[in-house]
């Protein structure tokens, strides 16, 4: 790959354009791209801007502001663009701003990042997810469930020691609600007594669900509760059971079954990165 070329694929990269999509190309078309010859569509200073490049900038154009409906003029609008990004990139490593430091560090930057995303998408290609596999770990996430809601309330404060007041307060018969709404930094749970509704597991933290999950119904927490978010008095008013849907009614679910998905999807390429680190000698200094 030339030089230029090089260049005007990092360019589009750095403006999120090329490596956020190249892979989205119906099937029956990239089976035809690669199998027709890629041919010169433009040439700019002796070097060669290929169909592919055109293609791929296309796509990619309107998958980010949509398609043009007068083709004849998208065709020009897209040629200019990609000649114009050319003549930039070639003036850039003609007056050598691709060799200063900050340049050349975030070139090599985003040379990895199209590499990174290479590598996943030709894992993800080789390795497709099918539908037994997300069945298997379907039954794996209902087993790891815990199976009961809470209904619950909370006071947020930043000081354990106003937690501990607010506390004593409650056990001497104050109002929850009241002292939610006047004290909780959680503004958007406080101005309604400090209600959350129902909740399961993965909806809270687990420094919180683990405290409800020890709780009896109609009961207040013995003692506040840390997390990132500071100290939570909790009362939790009310179980059930958690209702779970059968796989074909998950499967029917397209955010919930895409969810699943992605998730397969990082522990494939998280057990790739764990191998590789495995067997790579690093230095940190």
């Amino acid at each position: 790959m030339s030089t230029s070329r090089t260049a005007l694929i990092l360019f589009l990269a750095a403006a999120g354009l090329f490596a956020a999509g190249c892979d989205k190309k119906p099937a029956d078309e990239a089976g035809k791209q690669a199998k027709e010859p890629d041919k010169v569509v433009a040439t700019v200073n002796g070097e060669k801007l290929m169909q592919s490049d055109y293609q791929n900038y296309l796509q990619l154009r309107q998958q980010q502001v949509g398609p043009i409906p007068d083709k004849d003029k998208e065709k020009q609008i897209v040629m200019d663009e990609l000649i114009e990004k050319m003549l930039l990139a070639q003036h850039a490593i003609s007056t050598k701003l691709d060799q200063e430091p900050e340049v050349s560090s975030l070139m090599k930057r985003v040379r990895e990042e199209i590499l990174v995303q290479a590598v996943k998408r030709k894992l993800l290609r080789d390795n497709p997810i099918t539908e037994d596999d997300v069945k298997k770990r379907f039954e794996q996430e209902v087993e790891a469930t815990h199976k009961t809601e809470y209904k619950v309330r909370h006071i947020l404060v930043k000081d354990e020691a106003e937690a501990k007041d607010i506390l004593a307060q409650i056990e001497k018969g104050a109002k929850f609600d009241k002292l939610a709404k006047d004290k909780s930094v959680d503004t958007q749970s406080g101005k309604n007594g400090g209600e959350l509704g129902w909740i399961n597991q993965g909806m809270v933290v687990p420094e919180f669900f683990n405290a409800v999950m020890a709780m009896k119904k109609g009961a207040v927490s013995a003692a506040p509760v840390k997390s990132d978010f500071g100290w939570h008095i909790i009362k939790v008013e009310d179980t059930r059971p958690l209702k779970i849907p059968a796989f074909e009614e998950f499967m029917a679910d397209q955010r919930a079954r895409a969810n699943i998905q992605r998730k397969m999807q990082d522990d494939r390429i998280g057990n790739l990165v764990k191998d590789l680190k495995g067997k790579a000698k690093i230095t940190v200094n």
